[in-house]
């Protein structure tokens, strides 16, 4: 395996960009990832870190991982090709006045990249939870300090729109083989009247758009038990298995399911994909939650067929807990 300590991106870390005298002792973590899954069909690896780190009551501050570069996109036009990213999110550990106690911030997950074919607009729904139960809305990122070289609308072709209430993403291909790196911030709210987030996190992710193909029926993923959108409470220390299977309709095409990729988190046991008949496939995962794990956890999944035309979006939720008793809150959407 190459020797990642060669690569500037080795020693970066989570820093403070704002309200750095109210941290609360936080001290800048690594962003070094691990490895939770790859797809050679789509190829892409999927990372992810998580980190617990001791604050004081009270802290109020903003943290990013700022570099570059973005692969080459399409758009803004005239900016450099090597566009530069900030991830960034607000860290605020004072007391809700509604409920006397600290807020939890909304999770959110998706497929990166997610492929569309040209000239037909599609619905991208970005699954979010909120433990809180509070009010999720979304907007585009709007600073530099939250998208960089990226931040809409220049970013994104023509009338692209994000449906704040249900984290809708609107978008139409304009060419084949564009790339276009879309920010969006996820944020909560104490009411619906509520204009001040209690929080906001980041998700960004890139799309890439591809010619019509000859077969232009997309695969079904669907799991065994959990349907796309819901939310089931987990002990941790207990295996959970999930299956999820690829229905292709284009077998007559000589099309077959190359993969199912998954966005997941550590420790996902993840077996080959399976050929059941001549149109269905399959692969199992395990998961045993860990402590560290302990809250709301999304798992999203999409298989790809050899045309590389992508299969809707399926995202389920867990209530993780040391005792399996969390109660599922808020709702998680599906991609359409």
């Amino acid at each position: 395996s190459p020797n990642m300590s060669a690569f500037p991106e080795y020693n970066y870390k989570l820093n403070c960009i704002s309200n750095c005298t109210t941290t609360g002792g936080y001290v800048p973590v690594p962003i070094r990832p691990y490895c939770i899954d790859y797809s050679a069909p789509m190829s892409i690896s999927t990372t992810q870190r998580t980190d617990i780190v001791n604050i004081t009551s009270g802290a109020y501050f903003t943290v990013a991982f700022q570099s570059s570069a973005w692969r080459t996109l399409s758009l803004p036009n005239g900016s450099p090709t090597s566009k530069g990213w900030s991830i960034s999110c607000i860290i605020d550990l004072r007391i809700r006045s509604d409920t006397g106690t600290l807020n939890t911030p909304p999770v959110a997950n998706m497929i990166s990249p997610t492929d569309i074919p040209v000239g037909v607009q599609q619905s991208l729904i970005i699954p979010t939870i909120d433990s809180d139960n509070d009010i999720v809305r979304c907007r585009f990122a709007n600073t530099t300090t939250e998208c960089a070289d990226v931040c809409p609308p220049s970013s994104l072709p023509n009338n692209t729109i994000l449906i704040s209430s249900n984290c809708t993403l609107l978008i139409t291909g304009a060419e084949v083989n564009n790339w276009y790196a879309v920010a969006i911030q996820i944020e909560d709210f104490a009411s619906e009247n509520s204009t001040t987030p209690l929080s906001s996190v980041p998700i960004q992710i890139l799309v890439n758009v591809y010619a019509s193909p000859n077969c232009t029926i997309a695969p079904r993923l669907y799991g065994s038990t959990n349907q796309t959108g819901t939310c089931q409470s987990l002990q941790v220390g207990q295996p959970h298995v999930i299956m999820l299977y690829a229905e292709n309709y284009c077998s007559n095409y000589s099309v077959t399911i190359e993969d199912i990729a998954t966005l997941s988190f550590p420790i996902v046991i993840k077996s080959n994909l399976t050929r059941n008949t001549s149109t269905l496939y399959s692969v199992g995962l395990t998961w045993t939650p860990t402590t560290n794990q302990i809250g709301s956890q999304i798992l999203c999944a999409v298989a790809i067929d050899s045309q590389h035309v992508q299969s809707n979006q399926y995202c389920v939720a867990f209530a993780v807990s040391q005792t399996g008793s969390a109660a599922c809150p808020g709702e998680v959407l599906e991609t359409t």
